[in-house]
């Protein structure tokens, strides 16, 4: 799950976009955790380059978007023009491509038994490819697929690894990121075994990675709510998956309980996980210089702006510029 643009903070005076004295970016991290990037899943209505100034505005240094809308297979072409302007603003506020990871369209199963659903997946994978390259993006997130209950879970990694192999054909340079799931329905990707039987079937292996959702994965059954819980979350991952593969973090509580299945995002320190978890993952060195973005629901006072707030409040000075 991926919501829309939140909780965007108040500039000051002499904040203005674009009105940068020693770089946007750099004035962020003086303030922020030096080797944390904590933001956001952001909205692109007004343009794809309001995305970044959304993310400006509410005080991250990552964020998530889509590429287009939801609602449809088929979207006009992304304007060239409209492309430059999102690389000047990711230049002139300071943002590293590898902070920027775009969202799939929910309308994609990479992994369906229905051929006509399959068919449009890959082609959509394509197209999302090309809209990152243009962008000048290198990373794509999506959720691996969905076997509909109609094929073996075998089959339909092999339907997603083969659609990844197609789309990479067709468009150079760009990662695919696959995301781990809550183990609800049908869904494949909700155990890191499975996460690697897709990679494994991946030609070029430089070319994939993973980003670990902790809703999806504390309603998996990965325990982050105990102490100790993050570091075996991440041992295990290692293990099982590789933590070179780990490109990215979507930061989400659980209105669930422990191994519900259930893809039910909460804000930070509000649901089943708790707040202990996310000042581990804040100040856990093996998630450094990595995109740590939230995708949580936000209500009043406590929106995106202020859940990225106290995610960096919580970084340890060892973690901060001096």
């Amino acid at each position: 799950m991926a919501p829309g643009k939140r909780g965007a903070r108040k500039r000051k005076s002499g904040e203005a976009l674009g009105e940068d004295t020693e770089g946007s970016g750099d004035r962020r991290r003086k303030d922020r955790g030096n080797k944390k990037y904590i933001g956001a899943h952001v909205g692109i209505q007004g343009g794809i380059w309001k995305a970044v100034e959304s993310c400006t505005e509410m005080g991250g240094s990552s964020f998530a978007l889509f590429l287009g809308s939801q609602r449809s297979w088929k979207r006009p072409p992304l304007d060239q023009a409209a492309a430059a302007r999102f690389q000047e603003q990711l230049s002139l506020q300071g943002y590293e491509p590898a902070h920027v990871v775009p969202h799939g369209s929910y309308l994609m199963n990479c992994g369906s038994p229905k051929e006509d659903v399959f068919e449009k997946s890959q082609a959509l994978l394509v197209d999302e490819l090309s809209r990152c390259s243009l962008l000048g993006l290198h990373l794509y997130n999506l959720h691996p697929g969905s076997t509909l209950g109609a094929i073996t879970t075998e089959e339909c990694v092999d339907k997603i690894a083969g659609a990844i192999n197609y789309a990479h054909q067709q468009v150079p340079a760009v990662v695919t990121v696959l995301e781990n799931m809550s183990c609800q329905g049908n869904t494949v990707g909700g155990q890191f075994s499975e996460l690697k039987s897709i990679i494994d079937k991946v030609r070029d292996q430089t070319r994939v990675g993973v980003c670990l959702d902790t809703c999806h994965a504390f309603a998996a059954g990965y325990n982050l709510s105990v102490e100790g819980g993050v570091k075996a979350m991440l041992r295990e991952f290692d293990q099982e998956v590789g933590l070179h593969y780990l490109k990215a973090v979507h930061l989400n509580d659980s209105k669930g309980k422990l191994g519900c299945c259930l893809d039910r995002h909460e804000d930070i320190g509000k649901g089943q996980i708790g707040i202990a978890a996310f000042r581990d993952i804040v100040n856990e060195p093996r998630l450094d210089s990595i995109p740590l973005i939230l995708e949580t629901p936000g209500r009043p006072g406590f929106e995106y702006a202020e859940q990225i707030e106290l995610l960096y409040s919580l970084c340890e000075e060892n973690t901060l510029i001096d």
